[in-house]
């Protein structure tokens, strides 16, 4: 699903030049839940922004379902975020004035879905996430665990190939952190490739595959002997 060849990235800051990714190539299979791990500094949002078609790469390359991303054009790469990618942060980035209910249903908004199916979408969202009965609270009526549930939530809005989360536990207690864990886990399950950015390692370990990234390089990557769930046939993808 995912594959990077020799991707570079580089920044010019006080006339140096620095390597924020360093020829990083990687594979992600569809289905699999992988966590991107290393402190900060060492690359893994670059990467994350990269992959998530939010930024491109100075050399190397990436493909996404085989298409070469580089070749797209500005409303193509907007269309691929939109659809493809569901996005989870670290600070939520619900709209304050918004219920949790509306506040799911917005990209369905924006891509021009009929009242009646946002309004069902967001509902079966919410109760696959456990917050069936918070539809009509704000933000700030609802814990941050909460509130990162309803953004996943949200993520899943346009059922996107790929989950990208970047420190999604970055702000949460540790409650909180085990409540959002055992959802991405339910969502690994049920067949949605994940990938996990996290500074973490105790985080990280809860992803099948670990990719280490430290420098702009990729320092180790390791897989759980676990299977890879796919969402187009109930049975296990072998390694």
């Amino acid at each position: 699903m995912i594959r990077t060849e020799s991707l570079t990235k580089l920044y010019t800051m006080n006339g140096k030049t620095v390597a924020a990714l360093d020829h990083v190539s990687l594979h992600v299979r569809e289905g699999e839940y992988t966590a991107i791990v290393g402190p900060s500094g060492s690359g893994k949002s670059t990467l994350m922004h990269i992959l998530g078609c939010l930024d491109t790469p100075t050399s190397g390359s990436y493909h996404l379902h085989g298409r070469d991303v580089s070749t797209l054009g500005k409303e193509e790469l907007a269309r691929v975020r939109g659809e493809e990618i569901g996005f989870v942060f670290q600070g939520f980035q619900l709209l304050p004035r918004l219920t949790a209910e509306e506040n799911v249903a917005l990209p369905l908004l924006l891509c021009g879905k009929p009242p009646k199916e946002r309004a069902a979408t967001a509902r079966a969202l919410l109760e696959q996430v456990g917050l069936g009965e918070r539809l009509r609270h704000t933000p700030s009526q609802l814990s941050g665990g909460q509130q990162q549930r309803v953004a996943i939530a949200r993520a899943l809005a346009r059922d996107p190939a790929v989950l990208l989360a970047d420190e999604p536990t970055g702000n949460l207690d540790a409650q909180s952190t085990a409540e959002v864990l055992s959802l991405l886990d339910d969502l690994h399950r049920a067949g949605r490739t994940i990938l996990l950015i996290t500074h973490d390692s105790v985080v990280a370990q809860r992803a099948q595959r670990q990719i280490a990234i430290a420098s702009g390089r990729i320092i180790s990557d390791s897989a759980k002997d676990i299977p890879v769930f796919s969402k187009i046939s109930p049975k296990f993808i072998t390694k």
